[in-house]
């Protein structure tokens, strides 16, 4: 039972209890995801079985897209409303004009500055165990980008607070509570995150997860569907010798770039061009 689930994470939960939900649920020991759900959040994630978990750093480039709800006048230390801080308000007035004119604004953007919130390290030390800690540190810029975005709602109020809900399209490594922080300074007050859904992941979107009742062996979407390499098959005997880390060549294949390997249409292994005909294991799977 090696591959991938699409799951539809409720709220309320970690990213964490997803998986040991599905290792319970499926007996297995190994399982992982490509990107981290904060409890409140809902929405798609990519949850690898076993063996798939040894792609997860090649799937973890894949852009996403998100509904969020974002909430003006209001600011906390988690720039969300699930703070155990008190939140802080002001008194602010926005309109749909000047919130799409803020959002077009940093479409231009090509970096963000992220949350204390994330897991991000800054010499050796996460950044969220700085603002635990009450440590002041410097945060650089990452190169980062957000896509599109369209606005669903109207604006309607919220224990008299402005609030909207936008669908976000964003490149790997996109903060969408720095993304509320920077929307609220561009209109001159400040903003934080109310809900936050993943509705995409890649090619995958909400339409494709299922809910965590409904797991089973069944569910599981083979490896090779989440990889858009060329297939390789070798004979029974090259077998033992992928598993092995053997260096192929044009005797075998005389692919460019990445593929991944087979053997009775079981992938055995990924491999990659080292020079002309020559080729080296980036993942194997016993």
């Amino acid at each position: 039972m090696d591959g991938f689930l699409l799951i539809n994470k409720p709220k309320g939960i970690t990213s964490q209890t997803v998986c040991n939900i599905i290792k319970k649920k499926l007996n297995i020991k190994k399982c992982g995801h490509n990107g981290t759900l904060d409890p409140n959040t809902t929405g798609i994630m990519l949850i690898a079985i076993n063996e798939a978990t040894k792609c997860l750093k090649l799937l973890n480039e894949h852009d996403k897209e998100y509904v969020a709800t974002i909430i003006f006048g209001l600011d906390s230390n988690t720039l969300d409303m699930d703070t155990k801080e008190e939140i802080k308000s002001i008194e602010m007035n926005v309109d749909i004009d000047s919130i799409r004119q803020a959002l077009d604004e940093l479409k231009k953007e090509d970096s963000q500055i992220p949350p204390l919130t994330s897991a991000i390290k800054i010499n050796g030390k996460k950044l969220y165990e700085y603002q635990r800690d009450n440590q002041d540190i410097k945060i650089s810029p990452r190169n980062v980008k957000l896509y599109d975005y369209e606005i669903l709602s109207n604006l309607r109020l919220y224990n008299d607070h402005q609030e909207i809900d936008v669908r976000v399209s964003v490149s790997k490594g996109y903060y969408v509570r720095a993304l509320a922080r920077d929307l609220g300074k561009k209109l001159g007050g400040c903003a934080i995150l109310h809900e936050l859904k993943r509705t995409m992941i890649g090619e995958y979107n909400l339409d494709n997860a299922i809910k965590l009742d409904d797991i089973d062996e069944s569910k599981v979407i083979p490896i090779t569907n989440f990889l858009d390499y060329p297939k390789v098959e070798v004979l029974d005997y090259m077998r033992r010798l992928v598993l092995n880390g053997i260096t192929l060549d044009e005797r075998q294949t005389k692919q460019k770039g990445v593929f991944y390997v087979t053997n009775n249409y079981d992938i055995i292994a990924l491999y990659e061009e080292i020079s002309e005909n020559k080729y080296k294991p980036i993942l194997i799977f016993k």
